[in-house]
């Protein structure tokens, strides 16, 4: 008998990321039968401990002539999920011990997608709120029940006919900007509260600062190759300030939750080179596109 729900993992940054979601899905996957993917592009070592830790999980090892990307590894696991709802979570990222739950209770007829907010991990280094902060400041809890277009890619969980539909630009880029405005067509999306996934760390500084400017930069050549030259030519003009705007923005959103301020103020020495690489990145990506940094997200 074929699953309800299959979850998704794309594996491509290694380390201990994977293990500790894997570790926080076993009892609940097993306990309501839901099917466990990870599509992997980190090599044999990390296959091998699949196998012997988590045997139970379906590990697929795609050979292609270039590194997949997160996109890609993604894509490759909804082709090969039997599920009705395939959900997508981040290997950065520990769901809750009623997370599966959740979405089987939760996930309605008319939905095409549903999600739920990222919680931090009480992270003890200032660098790990960085991440926290710099990524997640729009998907913070408290969160409200009901239909809510903007969810996070990296706790989400989709119809799958309703995905493949689409299969043509799940490999392309960044989910939400490709998928997200085609699948909106075609049924609800709608935010769960009780649905939330903690973030993990740690992160090196400089790593992230590199990952930081490699996403956007991938985003910006996303958003070339969907507006009018117009709009991208005022994007790169004005990408000077856009450094001011980006910490001015994520402020806002941490002040308007109501918490974690006193953490977010002390994180602002840490935040200012993340958003100057947020902005080249971008800027980049307007006017050159992606180059290979697709290849190198994790």
């Amino acid at each position: 008998m074929a699953p309800r729900l299959s979850i998704v993992i794309a594996s491509g940054a290694g380390g201990e990321f994977l293990f500790k979601t894997l570790g926080a899905l076993g009892d609940q996957a097993r306990d309501h039968g839901a099917e466990v993917i990870v599509a992997d592009r980190c090599g044999a070592a990390t296959r091998e401990r699949l196998a012997a830790e988590f045997p139970e999980a379906t590990v697929l090892a795609p050979e292609l002539d270039h590194r997949p990307s997160v996109p890609e590894l993604r894509a490759i696991g909804c082709d090969a999920a039997a599920g009705e709802i395939v959900a997508v979570i981040e290997e950065h990222t520990r769901p809750g011990p009623d997370w599966v739950a959740t979405i089987l209770e939760n996930f309605r007829a008319d939905d095409a997608a549903i999600g739920g907010p990222i919680v931090s991990d009480d992270y003890g280094r200032r660098r790990d709120w960085v991440v926290y902060f710099c990524e997640y400041s729009n998907y913070m809890p408290p969160w409200s029940e009901g239909d809510h277009y903007d969810l996070n890619g990296a706790n989400i969980a989709y119809r799958r006919e309703l995905v493949l539909r689409h299969r043509e630009v799940l490999s392309t880029g960044w989910w939400e900007a490709g998928l997200h405005p085609l699948l909106i067509a075609d049924g609800r999306f709608r935010a769960v509260p009780d649905m939330g996934a903690r973030h993990t760390g740690p992160f090196d500084y400089g790593y992230y600062l590199r990952q930081r400017y490699l996403l956007s930069r991938v985003w910006g050549a996303t958003q070339r190759a969907r507006v009018p030259l117009s709009k991208r030519l005022v994007h790169v003009v004005a990408s000077p300030i856009m450094p001011f705007f980006l910490l001015a923005r994520m402020g806002q959103r941490v002040f308007s939750k109501g918490r974690l301020r006193g953490r977010f103020l002390s994180t602002v020495p840490l935040l200012v080179p993340a958003v100057v690489a947020y902005a080249w990145g971008e800027f980049l990506g307007y006017l050159v596109g992606a180059g290979d940094a697709l290849e190198h997200v994790e």
